[in-house]
């Protein structure tokens, strides 16, 4: 990622005429050039993670990964603001419904980790989750403790999370904990991760805020970061999935929460 505008000469042979040439470059046509080299990287990891034990991948988390070798003294691409600035303007990927919420969800999620305004892509996001909501609701099974596994209540499922994430990440405390109610009302109890029966993590922070109740945002705030940790230990989320973006996303916003008690 450039930093600067810096020029640097560089020699070699001009493929055209087959004689030395000099010429100048600049940190963005190194950048550019590099491009193509960094992704293969980048999904040669992720090969590598998708096939790595739940156990390992919880270590990484924790401890990270070491870049090793020449790509290791490449300037800048440690830098998380400029990561997420990339990712969010790059070209947005052809999906729909639900997933197409999430990427916009995380997309947002980033503007608000880099303190910029979210509004456009968390409104898209919510349209997409109330449109996918609303074609669902009609087909949910009488029971949804038996019919466990249909696609309507799978895309409802979808659906009313992303609505709580969505005004918890807008600070619309009261929509987040209706959204939170609703969401608990089609998924049985067996299926819930058991601290989860009594309230979803950012349920407990928003009905801390609603209510200025310190311990209820505490409480929440380590609900998350325990929660994080089981989908990582599980293999339920993967860390470069843009559900765990914004999972993780939510921790350090809870986190921030806390800290200005």
């Amino acid at each position: 990622i450039p930093s600067n505008s810096n020029t640097f000469p560089v020699k070699g042979r001009d493929l055209r005429s087959g004689t030395p040439k000099e010429v100048n470059i600049t940190e963005e046509d190194t950048a550019e050039g590099l491009n193509g080299i960094l992704k293969e990287m980048v999904n040669g990891i992720k090969d590598a993670l998708e096939n790595t034990t739940p156990e390992l991948s919880a270590d990484l988390v924790d401890m990270g990964l070491t870049l090793t070798g020449g790509g290791a003294l490449l300037k800048n691409i440690d830098k998380r603001d400029l990561f997420i600035t990339k990712f969010i303007e790059s070209e947005e990927p052809p999906l729909e419904g639900n997933e197409l919420a999430r990427e916009l969800q995380a997309r947002g999620v980033g503007n608000i980790l880099l303190e910029k305004n979210a509004d456009e892509y968390l409104s898209r996001a919510k349209e997409l989750f109330e449109n996918e909501l609303e074609k669902a609701l009609p087909d949910l099974p009488d029971d949804v403790a038996i019919d466990v596994a249909t696609e309507p209540l799978k895309m409802a499922r979808q659906a009313r999370s992303g609505l709580m994430e969505n005004a918890f990440l807008v600070k619309d405390w009261e929509l987040c904990i209706n959204e939170a109610e609703h969401g608990r009302s089609i998924i049985p109890d067996y299926l819930l991760y058991q601290p989860h029966r009594e309230g979803y993590p950012i349920e407990f922070v928003a009905k801390g805020m609603n209510s200025n109740d310190k311990d209820l945002i505490s409480k929440g705030s380590e609900m998350q970061e325990e929660f994080l940790q089981y989908v990582i230990d599980v293999g339920y989320l993967k860390p470069w999935e843009d559900a765990y973006f914004v999972s993780h996303s939510l921790s350090v916003i809870t986190r921030k929460l806390v800290s200005e008690l």
